[in-house]
């Protein structure tokens, strides 16, 4: 996963305490409701994925998150204990995990800044230390042209990656966990449309993007998506 040129802020309603392993932080929960202060794509992609842990972890099961940058997923699973690993916070790294298998292990919107060639060994390291269940998120394949649209807009560096870089393909993640003893379901989720509009404005005018955001989360948050912008992949590993 690139380090360069990413200029990512923290969230203040969570902070990363370190573990006994390296290169992973545990995520404590300052203030939950500072989960709307997150841009509207990332709010979407961590609330659906928390939600999917809810139907499937119980709180008192481990979870790691793998790229999970400030630990933000902490925000929508108070109740839950969840370690972080990432290159940019923690210092870890998904393509080389050295820790005792969690119950769980989630990796939102990471495997798409994995170099093509790399990502087949990012997916053999969540496997391995997945005891049961595996929750990947990733913007879909076929948002390509909507992906080098804003690119084009917003010169974005993280963006970028998605346009220079091919997006992970939903049913190569699937075979990937299949083949690795995983019974699979994959979710389209968030708005496309809705995405490229937002992604602009917090771009050219992010205060006025902040009030919008805040009301698109709070009162369409269920609304139908139309073409859906990410992909969800659930494998439950096979007792």
């Amino acid at each position: 996963m690139t380090k360069k040129d990413i200029k990512l802020a923290l969230n203040p309603g969570v902070k990363l305490k370190p573990t006994a392993t390296p290169g992973i932080c545990r995520a404590i929960v300052l203030n939950a409701d500072k989960r709307f202060d997150l841009t509207w794509d990332r709010f979407l992609r961590l609330h659906r994925t928390a939600e999917a842990i809810k139907q499937a972890i119980r709180p008192s099961e481990s979870i790691l998150d793998v790229g999970g940058f400030d630990g933000a997923l902490a925000l929508f699973l108070p109740q839950y204990s969840i370690d972080v690993l990432d290159p940019i916070t923690t210092g870890g790294t998904g393509l080389s995990i050295t820790t005792e298998p969690y119950d769980a292990v989630v990796s939102i919107d990471a495997i798409e800044h994995v170099a093509p060639e790399e990502r087949q060994s990012f997916l053999e390291q969540l496997c391995k230390v997945t005891r049961h269940s595996c929750f990947i998120n990733f913007p879909g394949h076929h948002t390509a042209a909507a992906q080098k649209l804003i690119f084009a807009l917003t010169n974005n560096p993280l963006v970028k990656e998605h346009v220079e870089w091919p997006l992970p393909d939903v049913d190569y993640v699937k075979q990937h966990l299949e083949s690795a003893g995983f019974l699979v379901e994959a979710q389209g989720h968030s708005s496309l449309s809705q995405w490229i509009s937002q992604y602009l404005l917090q771009t050219v005018a992010p205060d006025l993007a902040a009030r919008a955001n805040r009301h698109l989360l709070e009162h369409h948050l269920e609304e139908p998506i139309g073409t859906h912008l990410y992909d969800l992949v659930i494998g439950r590993r096979v007792a």
